[in-house]
């Protein structure tokens, strides 16, 4: 390209300044009281350039588990191509919850809806975006799309039908390609320590193992970049939610009640639906971002929920919260609410609207309860979850409490393989260390079905030390009963959706030697991993004429 052309063509000249501005707005991730370089800190999600391949595509994952952030990452990522490559994609990025379901921006409203300055929206050549949008080169982001009714994003995207479309939302929509953010594994806790603090690393992983920090807060994104912020050698670190952010906030706030009272008026009112005006941002400090028309949100919902729970706490307005326990747009704030104090009025409140699963939530965030009903509401969730009741099973793994982990283990001594296989299920969904205690064995189960079942509920953990084990599965091992290459292949499945690079030579041997079932699960795991060892050893595969190192390959780098 001529050097001079962006001096003088103004479309290359806009395309450029715009690249520019992406760069600029989000080069900071949303962290009150500290800058923190999103790409200083960046750890790409296991899996997630595989699933780009796929159009449309939701991301989805609970708060916290880096939905916007890795949003943002892909506009800035194809901010930067576009600046080195005039036709790569052009990216436009849109906060559904910003926008008014009656008037969503349509093509022809681009660029003033998109969030960028009066000069350099007049700088914009009139057809830029309609001819980036005809020719296939738009790069469509929408974070929170579920906050937009399904038939008024159904009619919207339709506009951008010649768009690539990647979507955040709490859960999977219909007709979408769905991605679920995995949460970090060890190896993402190392790649994240050495990134935030390279001299301390190691003794900060040292605290999260010395200090049982559980694995739903180190695994979650947010919530372990807050124990990095708040980490002193030789200080424990909280366990709990609600601890966490009390630390961070303190940190930030200092004594001042009065900007404490702020945030938690605002938040409140923000939950409420009324919006906050901008004049606050100033006092804020990096709690609050700026929105449209002169309003200001939170930088993150669960901080508004924090605050909001806070709010309530300090009126001890219980009755205002009764109100809303059946309102997904309240659970957030619900569950710091337990976490300020005792929560048994709250837990008795859903266990009378028959909740039992938000209960189990609000039990295992509650700073304190009565005994009973940790009991009554564990029981009932083991009921529900041994009945494949999903939600049931999600809230017993947020729950310290090991009565669920050992009520399933006693049903491994089941003598129908149906029922172990089940039980094995459970444990692996609970992915505590304990469960992981009980399902090693399993792996010698007599029932071939069942110690299928155990590789994959092992593939579930996030901890390095079952890699070994699985390991050994696929080297083979005849001491785990007899060598089955539907075993191995699973053991190779289970490996990539762990992400341990420490995998990668034995799944290279399978992709050389292996049966064909075992060589396609490689292929497959290899492709998951997205390591250089991994790729380098696909490369030289597929450069010597194997399809299905190939295959994985262009998966790899779609």
């Amino acid at each position: 390209m001529n050097p001079l052309a962006p001096y003088f063509d103004p479309t290359v000249r806009f395309q450029r300044q715009y690249a520019e501005h992406l760069l600029n707005r989000f080069r900071y991730l949303p962290c009150p009281g500290a800058h923190v370089l999103l790409e200083d800190v960046w750890v790409a999600p296991r899996g997630l350039n595989r699933a780009l391949g796929a159009t449309p595509l939701i991301v989805t994952g609970a708060p916290g588990a880096g939905k916007t952030t890795t949003l943002t990452h892909l506009a800035v990522a194809q901010a930067r191509a576009l600046l080195e490559h005039p036709h790569a994609r052009v990216p436009i990025f849109f906060a559904a919850r910003e926008l008014d379901p009656d008037a969503l921006p349509r093509p022809s409203d681009l660029p003033r809806a998109l969030n960028i300055s009066p000069t350099l929206a007049a700088q914009c050549p009139r057809d830029f975006f309609a001819a980036a949008l005809a020719n296939g080169r738009v790069l469509m982001l929408v974070d929170d799309l579920d906050a937009l009714p399904p038939a008024s994003r159904a009619a919207w995207l339709g506009e951008f039908a010649a768009a690539r479309v990647v979507a955040t939302s709490a859960a999977t929509l219909a007709g979408w390609n769905a991605f679920a953010l995995p949460g970090w594994n060890d190896g993402d806790l190392r790649t994240f320590a050495q990134r935030w603090d390279a001299a301390n690393a190691s003794a900060f992983l040292a605290a999260l193992d010395q200090k049982d920090v559980p694995r739903s807060l180190s695994a979650n994104p947010l919530t372990l970049t807050l124990l990095a912020r708040v980490w002193r050698a030789g200080q424990p670190l909280p366990t709990r939610r609600t601890d966490l952010f009390q630390a961070v906030a303190h940190d930030v706030l200092g004594e001042s009640d009065e900007l404490a009272r702020l945030l938690e008026e605002t938040a409140l009112a923000t939950l409420r639906g009324t919006p906050a005006q901008n004049g606050c941002l100033a006092k804020s400090r990096g709690f609050l971002r700026a929105g449209k028309n002169r309003t200001a949100d939170f930088v993150h919902d669960l901080w508004r929920a924090y605050f909001a729970a806070r709010a309530l706490r300090r009126s001890s307005d219980f009755a205002s919260l009764a109100e809303h326990l059946s309102d997904s747009a309240w659970r957030e704030t619900i569950l710091f609410y337990a976490g300020l104090g005792d929560a048994s009025a709250l837990v008795d409140a859903l266990v009378a609207r028959g909740d039992f699963s938000l209960a189990g939530y609000a039990l295992a965030h509650a700073r304190t309860a009565r005994a009973d009903l940790f009991e009554s509401v564990t029981r009932e969730l083991i009921s529900r979850a041994w009945e494949m009741d999903a939600r049931a099973t999600a809230a017993l793994a947020e729950m310290p409490n090991p009565l669920a982990v050992d009520e399933f283990a006693t049903r491994l001594k089941e003598p129908d393989p149906t029922l172990r296989a089940r039980a094995v299920d459970l444990l692996g969904q609970l992915q505590t260390e304990r469960s992981i205690e009980y399902l090693l064995p399993r792996l010698r189960d007599p029932d071939a079905a069942v110690r299928v079942h155990a590789i994959h509920a092992l593939g579930r953990a996030r901890t390095d030390r079952v890699v070994e084990p699985l390991l050994v599965v696929l080297r083979g091992d005849a001491r785990l009963g007899q060598v089955d290459s539907r075993l191995r292949a699973a053991a190779a499945r289970a490996l990539g959706e762990i992400g341990a690079e420490k995998a990668v030579p034995a799944l290279v041997v399978e992709l050389q030697t292996g049966a064909p079932e075992v060589r396609a699960a490689a292929a497959e795991a290899l492709a998951r991993l997205d390591s250089p060892l991994a790729s380098e050893s696909l490369s030289e595969f597929a450069n010597a004429g194997d399809e299905l190192a190939r295959a994985a390959l262009l998966q790899m780098r779609r």
